[in-house]
């Protein structure tokens, strides 16, 4: 009877155990990514993005190069749609 058993639930505690891990490992790599530092563009209407310094994903306090221009994400050479913040 003891040996039914194990050989039954034995193979559906390894495959739980792997799905979990493979999960739990997916789930890092997803929260490290969103969180982090990045280069800060300005974006002046009609002129491509230019590369500033680095500010943070993170909320907080508006990112802004040295002439006080707040900096943004870059998506292409004509789009920087996300603000960035002020790296803690």
């Amino acid at each position: 009877m003891k040996i039914k058993f194990f050989k039954m639930i034995l193979p559906v505690a390894v495959i739980t155990l792997g799905v979990a891990g493979a999960m739990s490992t997916n789930a890092m790599s997803k929260k490290s990514s969103s969180l982090v530092d990045k280069w800060g563009y300005t974006h002046i209407e009609d002129e491509p993005c230019t590369k500033s310094i680095m500010c943070s994903t993170i909320p907080g306090l508006p990112c802004k190069n040295t002439a006080g221009e707040q900096l943004y994400d870059f998506v292409s050479s004509v789009s920087c749609p996300n603000p960035l913040f002020k790296r803690p």
